[in-house]
C-alpha cells in the first residue's frame, strides 16, 4: 500500500478561489444573507447616528438652560430632554433588536450549510475508491468532515456580521464626523494610521502562531486516534511511556503556539486603548482651543473616537479567522474534488437471479502504486460451484485477487468475467450483493447480535438468523449471553472474544445466502476443534456456490477443486492438493513447512522461475 501523507493545517494555497467557492456554496440562501447584511448595516448606521443625537441633546440642554429670577434655580427644558433621550433609547433598542435578528437568521443559514456540507462529504466518501482510504489517515478524513466544516460554520456567522458592521461603522462614522465638525474629524482620522499599523503588525504575528497551533492540533488528533485505535498493541509492546511522551511533546508545542498567539493578540486591545487615550487628549485640546466648539461636539467625537477603534480591531481579528476558514475550506474541497470511482454504466446489469458463478481472470494487470506493478498477467478460471483456494506468503497478492473481484479496486488492464460478462458491466450493488464475505478483521457494529447477523440481509427472519448462527457454530455461545440474540455488542464487539466475533461474521455472511462465498482467513481466530466444525458447516453452505478461500493453514483447503499458489504477484502453481504435492514445488514446501518446520522461502526463487 502507498504511504499515508501527513496532511495538517496550513495556509491556503488558493485563498481567493477557496473563499469564492465558499461564498458560492451559499448562493441558494443569497437573499437571506442579503437581508442579514442589510439589517446589520442598519444597526451600524443607527450606532453612528446616536452619538450625533447625544451631542445635539447636550448642546441643546446647555443652550436652553436658564436661571429663574425668582428662585435663582437653573431651569431645564425637561420635555426636550425626555424627547431626545427617549429617541436615543428607542434607537439603541432597535440596534440591539437588529443585531439579535441578524445573528438569529445567520445561525439558521449556517446550520443549513453545515448540514449540506456534511451530506456532500458523506456522499463523496461513499463514491471514493478504496485506494483513497489507503492513502489517507482515518483521523484526517474525519477531521475534514467534522472539524473543518465546524470551523467554517462556527466562524462564518461572526465574519458575516462583524465585517459588515465594521465597514458600515467605519464609512458611516467618517462621513458623520465631517458633517459634524471637520477639524475634530481630522484629529480623529490622525489616529487611524497608527491603529492600522498596530492591527496589521500584531495580527500578522499572531496569525503565524495560530497556523502553528492548527498544524499541531491536526497532529495531536492523529496521534490520539492512532493510539486509541491500537491501544492493545501499545500495551503489548510496553510503549505507553513512548506514546505519552510523543503526545506530551506535540501537546506542549500546540500549547506554546496557542499561548503565543493569545499573548500577541492580547496586545491589540491595550495598545488600541492607548491610541484612543492619545486621541481623547488631542480631541479635548483641539476642542478647547477651537472657537465655537460646544461641549456636545466634544462628547460626540469622544464617542466616535471609541466607536471607530472597534472596526479596526474587528477587521484585524477577522483576517486570521478568514484565513483559518479558507484553510479548512481548501481541505474540505480537496476531499470533495477527489476523483470518484467510475460510475456504473447506464445499462448496468442489475438482475443477477440467474448468475451461475463462473469466474474468469483474463490477463489481469494491477498495481497499487504506479511505480511498482503487483500483477502483470493473472489468468485463471473457476467453474460454478467450485471451491478455489488461494495460498502463498504474505504480500503475494492473495487478498488483492478478492479485492479486484469485488471491484474494490479496478484492474489496470485485462478483464474479470462473471458468467462470461465483464464485471464492470454489472452494477456494483448487484455484483457485491452476490457475494458473502468473511474477513480476517472482524467488523461488528454497536447493536444486538441479531442486528449484526441481519446486517448481511435486512429482511432475514429470526429463524434464518438463528439458522445462520447454528451453521456458523455461534448459536451455543450466543444463548449463554445475557439476552441471547438481543445481547448488545460494544463498538466493534469488544465485549465478546475475538473468536466469538469471528463466528458472528461468518453467520452474517451465511444469512445473506450468497451465490459466491469469499473467506479471507475466516477461521484464523478460532481454535482447531471449532475450526473443523466450521469447515464442515462452510463446506455444506458452499455447495453449489463458487467459493474463494484464502488460507494460511493449508490443511483446511485440501478439498479445494483448484488451489492457486501465488508469490510476488504471480500464480506460480495451480492444481489440486494432491497434484501440487506431487510436483514437489513451492506449494509442497509451504505445506511441509507447517508440519516439518522447513522454510520455503529459501527455495522461493527457484520455484518462481520454474
Amino acid at each position: 500500500m502507498p504511504p499515508r501523507p501527513d496532511k495538517s493545517y496550513s495556509k491556503p494555497k488558493n485563498f481567493k478561489g477557496t473563499v469564492a467557492r465558499m461564498i458560492g456554496d451559499f448562493r441558494t440562501q443569497k437573499w437571506t444573507l442579503l437581508f442579514v447584511v442589510i439589517i446589520t448595516m442598519g444597526a451600524g448606521v443607527i450606532s453612528v447616528i446616536n452619538p450625533i443625537l447625544l451631542g445635539d441633546a447636550i448642546n441643546g440642554l446647555a443652550t436652553n438652560l436658564s436661571i429663574n429670577p425668582t428662585t435663582g434655580l437653573i431651569e431645564v427644558d425637561w420635555p426636550s430632554v425626555y424627547k431626545a433621550f427617549g429617541l436615543m433609547l428607542g434607537l439603541y433598542s432597535a440596534t440591539a433588536l437588529l443585531v439579535w435578528l441578524a445573528s438569529f437568521i445567520v445561525e439558521k443559514v449556517i446550520a443549513v450549510w453545515v448540514y449540506q456540507q456534511r451530506e456532500k462529504v458523506k456522499k463523496k466518501l461513499d463514491k471514493l475508491p478504496l485506494k483513497y482510504f489507503d492513502s489517507h489517515q482515518t483521523g484526517e478524513i474525519l477531521s475534514r468532515g467534522t472539524n473543518d466544516i465546524d470551523n467554517i460554520g462556527r466562524n462564518f456567522a461572526n465574519v458575516c456580521t462583524s465585517v459588515t458592521n465594521a465597514i458600515t461603522v467605519l464609512i458611516g462614522g467618517t462621513i458623520a464626523m465631517f458633517v459634524t465638525n471637520w477639524l475634530l474629524s481630522l484629529v480623529v482620522l490622525a489616529t487611524f494610521p497608527v491603529t492600522i499599523f498596530i492591527v496589521i503588525l500584531l495580527a500578522t504575528k499572531s496569525r503565524k502562531q495560530f497556523k502553528a497551533y492548527r498544524k499541531k492540533y491536526g497532529e495531536l488528533e492523529s496521534i490520539i486516534e492512532e493510539d486509541y485505535s491500537g491501544y492493545m498493541v501499545v500495551k503489548l509492546f510496553g510503549q505507553e511511556d513512548n506514546s505519552i511522551n510523543k503526545f506530551d511533546a506535540v501537546n506542549e508545542e500546540m500549547t506554546e503556539a496557542d499561548r503565543k498567539s493569545q499573548w500577541i493578540s492580547g496586545f491589540i486591545f491595550p495598545t488600541m486603548r492607548f491610541v484612543y487615550n492619545l486621541g481623547f487628549v488631542a480631541v479635548s485640546v483641539v476642542s478647547g482651543l477651537s472657537d465655537g466648539a460646544q461641549i456636545g461636539d466634544l462628547v460626540t467625537f469622544i464617542i466616535f473616537l471609541n466607536l471607530l477603534q472597534s472596526p479596526f480591531q474587528q477587521l484585524g481579528q477577522m483576517v486570521a479567522t478568514i484565513e483559518s476558514m479558507a484553510a479548512a475550506g481548501e481541505r474540505t474541497y480537496a476531499l470533495l474534488d477527489e476523483k470518484e470511482q467510475d460510475p456504473d454504466p447506464i445499462d448496468a446489469i442489475v438482475d443477477v437471479e440467474d448468475v451461475k458463478g463462473q469466474i474468469d481472470f483474463d490477463h489481469v494487470a494491477f498495481s497499487y502504486n504506479e511505480n511498482k506493478r503487483l500483477f502483470t498477467d493473472i489468468t485463471f478460471s473457476i467453474h460454478p460451484g467450485e471451491m478455489a483456494a488461494i495460498v502463498g506468503p504474505t504480500g503475494a497478492g492473495k487478498t488483492t485477487i478478492v479485492n479486484l473481484l469485488m471491484r474494490f479496486y479496478e484492474v489496470d488492464s485485462g478483464a474479470i468475467y462473471l458468467d462470461g460478462k465483464d464485471i464492470r458491466d454489472y452494477s456494483r450493488a448487484a455484483l457485491r450483493g452476490l457475494v458473502g464475505m468473511v474477513l480476517q478483521d472482524t467488523w461488528l457494529f454497536s447493536g444486538s447480535i441479531a442486528e449484526n447477523i441481519r446486517y448481511g440481509r435486512k429482511d432475514a427472519t429470526d429463524e434464518e438468523v438463528i439458522a445462520a448462527a447454528k451453521a456458523a457454530h455461534a448459536h451455543h455461545f450466543i444463548k449463554t449471553l445475557p439476552g441471547g440474540y438481543d445481547f448488545v455488542l460494544n463498538e466493534d464487539g469488544t465485549n465478546i472474544s475475538q473468536g466469538q466475533r469471528q463466528l458472528i461474521t461468518i453467520a452474517r455472511a451465511l444469512v445473506s445466502k450468497p451465490k459466491i462465498m469469499i473467506l479471507d482467513e475466516a477461521t484464523s481466530s478460532v481454535d482447531t476443534r471449532t475450526e473443523k466444525a466450521i469447515q464442515d458447516a462452510m463446506e455444506q453452505s458452499m455447495k453449489n456456490r463458487t467459493s474463494f478461500v484464502i488460507a494460511h493453514r493449508l490443511s483446511t483447503i485440501k478439498n479445494a477443486k483448484t488451489i492457486l499458489v501465488m508469490n510476488k504477484g504471480d500464480i506460480v502453481e495451480m492444481g489440486t492438493h494432491e497434484e501440487l504435492l506431487a510436483k514437489g514445488g513451492f506449494y509442497a514446501d509451504l505445506y511441509n513447512s507447517q508440519f516439518l518446520g522447513n522454510n520455503p522461502m529459501g527455495k522461493e526463487n527457484e520455484h518462481v522461475e520454474s
